[in-house]
C-alpha cells in the first residue's frame, strides 16, 4: 500500500500503474494476487472487532510512509528555534508527560532555563503551524515517539479502540440521512464562504434537473439563484475548489446555458487552468524523484487541474453556436412555451447522455 501510494504521488494517475505492475513483479506477485490480497487483508481486520490488526497494520504503513514521503528531507533535530532544539522541545514535551515529573528538576537536569523552554516552544509551536507541508510536525513527531516510546503503545491502542468503535457503531440502526433540500440550497447561496454557495450552487443544478422539473416557477427562481454563483466559480476558484469550477461549467452547458457570458467564463476559467497546470508541472519536475511531502500535493494538484483543462476543453469543442446557444439569461430554460417542452426534454437528456459519455473517458 506504501509503495502503491508512493508511485502515484511520483507518477500520477494513470502513468503510475506499470511502475506499480513492475514492483509487483520484483514480490512475486501479479495484479489479480495483489487484488486477492488485498481484499483478503480487508476483510479480515474488519472482522477483528478488537481493531488490533488494523492498528499493527496503520503502525506499520505509517512508518513506510514516513520514508517514503519524508525520507529526503533535511533532518531538523538540531535546528534551533528561540533558543531550543527541535530535539530537546521533543524530548523535554516527552518526559514532561511523565506522572509526577517534576518540571522544574526537569528543566534544570537539561541545563535549560525557563526563559529559554518559553522562547523555544512558542518558537517551535509558530513554526509549526506555518508548517504546511508537516515537515517539522513529521519530525518532532518522530523525535516525541523515540523519547516517550508508551506514547506508541498508547497510540497503537487507541487507534484499535477507535477500529472497534466504528465496529461497534455500524452494526447498530443507522440514522436516517437529512434531506438536502431546494430550500436548504438557497439558504447557503446566501453563505459568507464562497465554496459554500457554489457546492450550493452545483446541488441547486441538479434539482432543477431532477426534483424541479415539472415546477417551471420553481425552477426559473432557483436558476436565478445559482446561475451568478456558477459563473463567479468559474471566475475565482482557486487550488482548494478546482472541482467545483470544474463541476460549475457542466452544470452550464446541462442547463442549457450556453450563451456568450457563460462562453467567455468557461473560455477564461480554461486558460487560466492551463497557465496553473504549467506552472504547477513545472514546481513538481525538480522534486519528482525525491521523497518529500511537496510531491503529494503538488501531485494532487496536477491531477485535479488535467481534469479541469480536459473537461473544458471537451466542452467547448461542442459548445452549441449561434441560433442554437441560448442567450436569453436565467429564464430561458423555463421561458418555453408548452409546444416547446417535449423539445426541451430532448435536448436536456441528449445533453445529459453526452456527459455521461465523456465521463466514461475517464473512468
Amino acid at each position: 500500500m506504501s509503495k502503491h501510494n508512493e508511485l502515484r504521488a511520483q507518477h500520477g494517475e494513470p502513468a503510475f500503474k506499470p511502475y506499480f505492475l513492475r514492483y509487483l513483479g520484483t514480490k512475486g506477485v501479479d495484479e489479480a494476487a495483489w487484488a486477492q490480497a488485498w481484499n483478503s487483508w480487508h476483510s479480515r481486520m474488519d472482522a477483528d472487532k478488537s481493531g488490533q490488526l488494523w492498528a499493527r497494520f496503520n503502525a506499520a504503513q505509517t512508518a513506510l510512509t514516513m520514508q517514503a514521503h519524508f525520507g529526503d528531507v533535511a533532518d531538523m533535530s538540531q535546528e534551533s528555534r528561540g533558543g531550543l532544539t527541535l530535539d530537546m522541545y521533543a524530548r523535554l514535551s516527552a518526559e514532561a508527560t511523565q506522572p509526577g515529573v517534576d518540571f522544574a528538576g526537569l528543566l534544570a537536569r537539561h541545563g535549560v532555563s525557563e526563559a529559554a523552554w518559553n522562547a523555544g516552544r512558542d518558537a517551535w509551536n509558530q513554526a509549526m503551524s506555518q508548517d504546511t507541508m508537516h515537515r517539522i510536525t513529521s519530525q518532532y513527531g518522530q523525535l516525541y515517539a523515540k523519547y516517550n516510546p508508551a506514547h506508541v503503545a498508547a497510540m497503537n491502542a487507541q487507534a484499535g479502540q477507535m477500529v472497534a468503535n466504528r465496529a461497534a457503531v455500524s452494526e447498530q440502526a443507522e440514522e436516517p440521512e437529512v434531506e438536502y433540500t431546494v430550500e436548504s440550497a438557497l439558504a447557503e447561496l446566501q453563505s459568507p464562504v464562497p465554496r459554500t454557495r457554489w457546492h450550493a450552487a452545483h446541488l441547486l443544478a441538479q434539482k432543477i434537473q431532477t426534483e424541479l422539473e415539472g415546477d417551471r416557477a420553481r425552477q426559473r427562481q432557483a436558476l436565478a439563484a445559482c446561475l451568478p454563483q456558477l459563473l463567479d466559480c468559474l471566475d475565482r476558484h482557486d487550488k482548494e475548489t478546482v472541482s467545483s469550477a470544474e463541476a460549475a461549467a457542466r452544470d452550464l452547458v446541462e442547463l442549457g446555458q450556453t450563451g456568450d457570458e457563460a462562453k467567455g467564463a468557461v473560455t477564461r476559467c480554461l486558460l487560466r487552468g492551463r497557465e496553473h497546470l504549467a506552472t504547477v508541472q513545472a514546481a513538481f519536475a525538480p522534486i519528482q524523484n525525491k521523497n518529500v511531502p511537496e510531491r503529494i500535493y503538488l501531485q494532487s494538484e496536477i491531477q485535479d487541474y488535467t481534469s479541469l483543462v480536459e473537461t473544458l476543453e471537451e466542452l467547448l469543442a461542442d459548445w452549441p453556436d449561434g441560433a442554437d446557444s441560448d442567450t436569453s439569461g436565467p429564464e430561458a430554460p423555463t421561458g418555453q412555451s408548452a409546444d416547446d417542452d417535449a423539445g426541451l426534454a430532448a435536448k436536456a437528456a441528449g445533453a445529459r447522455s453526452w456527459w455521461d459519455k465523456i465521463l466514461s473517458l475517464f473512468r
